[in-house]
């Protein structure tokens, strides 16, 4: 009886962070409250701790642009580190430098949080915070 236990215990811890897992991938967006500036985030899963991505910003109302410039590799890598929150990087396409980002699924909300925890160096363009939806 403890085996069955013990293991629908594990099934469902398992089956509860699948679902987060699969409700950050995909495509976000987030405007800003005056309508200058947008962010996009396309979110896939290497695996159930591991989110790699890309992103477009601009600002300015296309006058600044940082958006991933090749095909190749990601411009987002997360690695979780406790439920629905991720730690990573990002690598702006303006300066080619790599900062520091969390995001976090806020599953009331049935949104992302994008937070800079450490600004890439040079020039870049991102956002400190923001709420990105479907």
């Amino acid at each position: 009886m403890k085996h069955i236990l013990l293991f629908l215990f594990f099934l469902l811890t398992f089956n509860a962070s699948s679902q987060n897992s699969q409700e950050m991938s995909g495509t976000w967006f987030w405007e800003s409250t005056n309508g200058q500036n947008t962010m996009k985030l396309d979110l896939e899963y290497e695996n159930q701790k591991i989110i790699k991505g890309n992103h477009c910003v601009v600002f300015g109302q296309e006058k600044n642009t940082d958006c991933k410039r090749t095909e190749q590799g990601f411009s987002l890598n997360l690695v979780r580190i406790a439920n629905g929150i991720y730690d990573g990087t990002i690598e702006s396409a303006v300066s080619a430098t790599i900062g520091k980002i969390r995001l976090q699924y806020l599953k009331k909300e049935k949104a992302i949080r994008f937070y800079l925890k450490k600004a890439p160096p040079g020039k870049f363009y991102l956002p400190k915070e923001a709420f990105l939806v479907r």
